[in-house]
């Protein structure tokens, strides 16, 4: 009897441990990672960021800030057309920068084993943070996404000088990446990254560019010639459209651009063309004026572009349809439209203007030519050569003169595709020595709450962050400049 208990227990306890491993089995999901690797969080972070970039950025006060649209019929105009902010109105583009494409990029900065995914994290990290203190000034970031246990649990940050921490962490930043690339092997990044599919080499000439844009972002209030020259010296850029950075989208329902996306989910694309853009391309007999916008399908200005005034719209007869008026084009905006990080055109600017500031090893004429000859081309727009030559580049007397040419030939090539960009050059090209926008190519809206003259310079702090964290900064103005600015 003894025996055959003994042996009843042993059955008893190998179907314990047969049903244990069984119910383990059952519970772990084989099409399912039990954590996500890097590829799955690089471009969960990617597809966040294409929507910060076009959709909070692009396609927000920016968009109107810029004035190369402004607003069209159908809908009361909007606050942002007259200047009107409110703490709410920039929630959106801080809450999905840090919470959603930063925590996964911190993520993989702080556990990767891959060199080039902890490089390409870092290169995107360096965007988003120069974005976050282009619009808000101090923000935080060393203590910034740090909720984490393991990253100490900090849940309200302190933020940070943008021009004494911040700026110098973003040199540091894309060092390291620079460092990660000369490291990392080929072929371990694929398909998940969504921008360049892992080649290395497109990568490196991201993080010079970039590099050179933040070092060039202060040069009107602390010069930094002898980095500027350096990297210039001994790195390697975006050049051609083959070299740019992007999100693609397939226009397919959930993968379309996200401006389209939420416009179209919406009233539609209704903004028209600003008469401070359209104004200055008809004094430059510019051509890219009708691939940037719509010519007019009816009324009195059919077959032609026909923009309004800033702010105008209340003095436009209610009734009249918007195929009287020149709108977005299909280069501007589209549901297959990429989002574009940096395009190549702003990088040549940025040297012709690097060459013009700090006699680099280029030659500010031919950056300059060569950034108006990407650009037509990538617009399908023929004869740049002569376009060029109308300009006199050469001919331009002062560097100041050149500065002058180098901004607004700059700004006209940012439009359809790097809107907030375009805003952001504005206020640096707008120096005491020219004001050539606010005293020259902008238009004061009439309903604006500022004084004539006067436009928008930053963002203010978001409710969110100031409800939520006791360490937030004191609340801006909208006319408070960013440190580079002045």
């Amino acid at each position: 009897m003894r025996n055959k208990i003994n042996i009843f227990l042993i059955l008893l306890l190998t179907l314990g441990a047969s049903c244990s491993e069984s119910l383990e089995e059952i519970n772990v999901d084989p099409n399912t990672f039990p954590s996500a690797g890097d590829p799955q969080v690089l471009s969960s972070a990617i597809g966040f960021m294409g929507y910060v970039v076009e959709n909070d950025l692009n396609y927000s006060s920016s968009f109107l800030w810029s004035q190369y649209y402004t607003w069209g019929i159908g809908v009361s105009i909007g606050n942002d057309e007259r200047y009107v902010s409110v703490a709410g109105d920039f929630n959106g583009y801080w809450q999905r920068a840090y919470a959603n494409s930063l925590v996964d990029l911190n993520y993989i900065t702080n556990n990767s084993e891959s060199p080039a995914y902890r490089g390409i994290a870092n290169v995107l990290k360096a965007h988003l943070f120069q974005g976050l203190v282009d619009h808000f000034g101090d923000v935080p970031f060393t203590e910034a996404i740090s909720g984490a246990i393991e990253d100490g649990s900090i849940l309200t940050p302190n933020s940070e000088s943008a021009e004494s921490t911040i700026y110098p962490g973003l040199i540091s930043m894309l060092d390291a990446a620079l460092t990660d690339f000369e490291l990392a092997e080929d072929g371990i990044v694929g398909e998940d990254d969504f921008i360049y599919n892992g080649d290395i080499t497109k990568w490196t000439k991201f993080a010079n560019s970039l590099k050179l844009r933040i070092l060039m972002r202060t040069s009107e209030t602390s010069p930094q010639g002898a980095a500027i020259q350096s990297l210039i010296n001994s790195g390697t850029f975006i050049e051609t459209t083959d070299d740019m950075p992007f999100i693609p989208y397939s226009g397919a329902t959930g993968d379309q651009n996200p401006m389209y996306a939420r416009a179209e989910f919406g009233v539609g694309m209704f903004y028209f063309a600003s008469n401070a853009t359209l104004n200055l391309l008809e004094s430059l007999n510019d051509p890219r004026a009708e691939v940037l916008y719509t010519k007019a399908t009816s009324g009195t200005f059919e077959g032609a572009l026909h923009g309004i005034d800033q702010g105008t719209i209340d003095n436009e007869d209610f009734t009249s349809p918007a195929s009287d008026y020149s709108l977005a084009s299909e280069y501007a905006y589209g549901d297959s439209k990429p989002v574009i990080l940096m395009s190549p055109w702003e990088v040549w600017f940025l040297r012709a203007e690097a060459d013009a500031r700090y006699t680099t090893s280029d030659d500010a004429a031919t950056a300059f030519s060569t950034a108006i000859e990407l650009n037509f081309s990538y617009m399908e727009v023929a004869d740049a050569a002569t376009y060029i030559s109308s300009l006199d580049f050469a001919g331009a007397a002062t560097l100041d003169d050149q500065i002058d040419l180098i901004a607004v030939q700059k700004w006209i090539s940012l439009n359809g595709t790097q809107e907030d960009e375009g805003w952001i050059e504005t206020r640096r090209f707008d120096r005491p020595a020219s004001r050539l926008f606010t005293d020259g190519i902008f238009q004061t809206p009439p309903l604006s709450v500022l004084n004539s003259g006067t436009f928008p310079s930053s963002w203010l702090y978001p409710e969110s962050e100031r409800s939520l964290n006791p360490n937030a900064p004191a609340q801006r103005s909208i006319t408070d400049a960013i440190f580079w600015d002045n």
